[in-house]
């Protein structure tokens, strides 16, 4: 079948569905014999229908040869707002990714290129066969902001999960939920696609990457996708192309402990080899029709963490001293092989610190590697260039982008400055390093730094600017949704190593990351969401510990008070009274396990994974809020004096809401939270469990935030009008 005839084929499938009265209100007939005329035809594109408004302004046919954000067929297919019809009316039917592909692959079909018109167009810049994870994005958060396009990036994130990935057509995304199980969590895949690619010393109106840094990009080389390559004769002119794709992922941190870390047991040879080091049944190439070419997804396991055997035998090692939390030794294999859990002794952190004795390995999917394409034809003309593949954990708030964050972070007027995690706030997109040069077949080099940047196709961004418009939360597998690189990451790591030349430089590497990878999410969880967007914020949970306090505030459901699924299965604190004095109870951080969660499969992303980003802005918004109202903007000590013990929305009508509105005078105006929070006295273990932490109140504050004043309660005294300017 040719492109043709498949284009037509989904043309006159969705017709019905709304689509024939949508595209003609842009003088587009679908049924159209023949379609390819229609499809070449000038059109008076319509954009004031939900949808079109950030369609280039340059488009105005169904196809436009080689320009996919100026083709409005290709635009309506894969836009996640074009939803409706011409009268308002939901869309029946919605393309399938694989057609979506195809319409992409019909695009830079017409007046395929040669090799020589592409050199000619790269006015002598080396070309090469790329691969490039890739999304159809809303204007906002595309390279150059002006209108719908592509973005393109050589690294992909996918995620592991214990479900099958669930592709939800009217958003033309694949989402994480499993409606059936609160704690099911799917596996998100990736696109990745073959290009002809250019590559370019960074230039931000020619191709970007994606949030432009002056003083680095101008200088660092980036591979820019020219043209779409796809299998048959119309492609290139004048060749018949078959293009496939190859893919290498590597879980090797069981190994990488025991390199790090002598008297473990385990030594080479052994450590290089399974279960070691897997690269088997960690991803595949998805296989049904209807996904399309270049698909990749995890490999959905029964649990996000397993034991790891060794010759049928469970694998033990020496727990090595001082590992930092990274490497999970709670488990301790007893004389007689029996298992000792070690969260049921009170020195449980000094035992685990100290190590020296045998524990149970347990391992992840996540992994790194790559993909890389093979295309006969052009084996002896082009070199191949790989995408940096990432299985990562799975994303607590996937409808949340970091490179959102940091951008609504740094302009923020509220903020006295946008220095407000406990760490830098980083997107991936942004890391100017190279990917791991320990690969297998060593695909990667030290002067790549650009693999994790996001580009646009060259020369294809009109001048024109269309309104920035936002699409409906949708999740993301390319770097700007992930969090940069420190202390290690949480999708992918980064290690310093030694060029032949004796110069040290960074390079991300999975293996670098927590083993398994619960223990990455308890240290970034338990300090304030770590990395923000990513890891929810633990900070409540556990009794108040060193400068720590919460940024990204769970609200009492995400933590499991009354009957809700808590994300993370851990108790929240409790109010008490003892011995006539009130007190807030906790379970300990120290007794925390979260490799024994995720053995359990009691991890939940149902609440936390809804949050759109305008919430969790907002939320992070109101926690600063409210310690300035308590003195406390700038000053992490004092934010730690006042740990949070309850957030909720209030529900009106509401009897505390009435009377803080008579006795203040101000009438509170859209949605409210409430806040309750106390300021703390001595920690001390509780007599009767060491599990448990009893935390002193000295003084109990409740504020009802709205998003234009604050009022608040201190202990017996009357509501107030809450002073921000403090």
């Amino acid at each position: 079948m040719t492109l043709l005839e498949s284009v037509t084929q989904l043309c006159t499938r969705l017709a019905p569905g709304g689509w024939h009265s949508l595209m003609l209100a842009h003088g587009l007939d679908l049924l159209a014999d023949p379609l390819a005329a229609e499809l070449a035809k000038p059109l008076t594109i319509d954009r004031s229908l939900p949808g079109f408004a950030d369609f280039a302004v340059a488009g105005d046919r169904a196809i436009e040869a080689g320009a996919p954000a100026r083709s409005l067929l290709f635009h309506a297919l894969a836009s996640p707002q074009v939803i409706s019809d011409a009268t308002g009316q939901p869309l029946q039917l919605f393309p399938t990714p694989a057609e979506i592909e195809t319409v992409l692959d019909y695009v830079f079909s017409i007046n395929p290129p040669t090799l020589g018109s592409l050199r000619e167009k790269a006015r002598g810049a080396p070309l090469a066969l790329a691969v490039f994870a890739s999304e159809y994005r809303c204007a906002v958060d595309t390279v150059h902001g002006r209108h719908a396009d592509l973005c393109f990036s050589r690294t992909g994130i996918a995620r592991v999960g214990t479900g099958p990935a669930r592709y939800d057509a009217r958003l033309r995304s694949f989402l994480p939920f499993d409606d059936a199980d609160p704690h099911g969590i799917r596996v998100m895949p990736v696109r990745y696609s073959a290009y002809i690619a250019v590559q370019l010393k960074g230039d931000a109106e020619r191709f970007g990457p994606m949030d432009l840094q002056a003083d680095i990009d101008p200088q660092l080389d980036f591979w820019v996708p020219l043209h779409k390559l796809f299998n048959g004769s119309q492609c290139l002119q004048g060749q018949h192309l078959t293009v496939a794709l190859d893919n290498h992922q590597i879980n090797e941190k069981l190994r990488h402990i025991h390199l790090r870390h002598s008297g473990t047991g385990w030594q080479e040879p052994q450590i290089s080899q399974p279960p070691f080091v897997v690269s088997e049944h960690l991803a595949h190439w998805a296989a049904d029709a209807d996904s399309g070419p270049g698909l990749l997804l995890p490999d959905a396991r029964a649990r996000l963490v397993e034991p790891v055997e060794f010759q049928g035998q469970a694998l033990s090692f020496v727990m090595p001293a001082n590992t930092g939390g990274m490497v999970h030794g709670r488990h301790r294999v007893a004389a007689d092989g029996s298992i000792d859990d070690l969260n049921n002794y009170a020195d449980v952190e000094e035992r685990v610190r100290q190590g020296g004795y045998r524990a149970l390995h347990y391992q992840d999917g996540t992994a790194d590697g790559w993909v890389r394409a093979r295309c006969p034809v052009l084996v002896n003309h082009l070199p191949s260039v790989a995408a940096y593949s990432v299985i990562g954990p799975p994303d607590f708030y996937p409808l949340c982008s970091q490179r959102h964050l940091m951008h609504w972070a740094e302009a923020e007027p509220t903020f006295a400055n946008s220095d407000i995690w406990h760490a830098r706030l980083e997107a991936l997109s942004n890391v100017r390093y190279c990917a791991n040069l320990q690969l297998r077949d060593q695909l990667f080099s030290p002067e790549d730094r650009g693999i994790s940047a996001i580009v646009a196709l060259v020369d294809q961004a009109g001048a024109e600017q269309n309104a920035a418009l936002s699409g409906p939360p949708r999740t993301t597998s390319l770097p700007d949704g992930a969090a940069g690189v420190f202390g290690p990451g949480w999708e992918v790591g980064w290690v310093r190593e030694q060029t032949p030349e004796k110069q040290w430089i960074n390079i991300l590497a999975g293996y670098q990351m927590a083993s398994p990878f619960p223990e990455d999410a308890k240290i970034c969880a338990a300090l304030g969401s770590f990395w923000p967007g990513v890891a929810p914020d633990s900070a409540r949970i556990f009794e108040p510990r060193s400068s720590l306090h919460s940024i990204i505030p769970l609200t009492d459901e995400e933590i499991g008070v009354g009957s809700s699924v808590a994300w993370d299965n851990q108790r929240g604190p409790q109010l008490l009274t003892q011995d006539q004095r009130l007190i807030v109870e906790y379970h300990a951080y120290a007794h925390a396990d979260y490799t024994q969660v995720a053995l359990d499969g009691r991890f939940s992303l149902c609440l936390t994974g809804r949050t759109a980003q305008s919430a969790y802005q907002q939320r992070v918004l109101a926690m600063y809020r409210v310690y300035s109202v308590l003195g406390a903007a700038s000053d992490k000590q004092l934010r730690n004096a006042w740990p949070l013990l309850s957030l909720n929305d209030v529900q009106r009508p509401n009897a505390e809401l009435d009377i803080a509105q008579e006795q203040s005078g101000r009438v509170l105006e859209g949605s409210v939270q409430r806040f309750l929070l106390y300021r703390r006295g001595a920690v001390q273990i509780a007599q009767s469990d060491f599990r448990l932490r009893h935390v002193d109140v000295e003084e109990l504050v409740i504020l009802l935030l709205s998003a234009d004043a604050i009022l608040i309660k201190r202990e017996d005294q009357p509501w107030q009008i809450a002073d921000e300017s403090i």
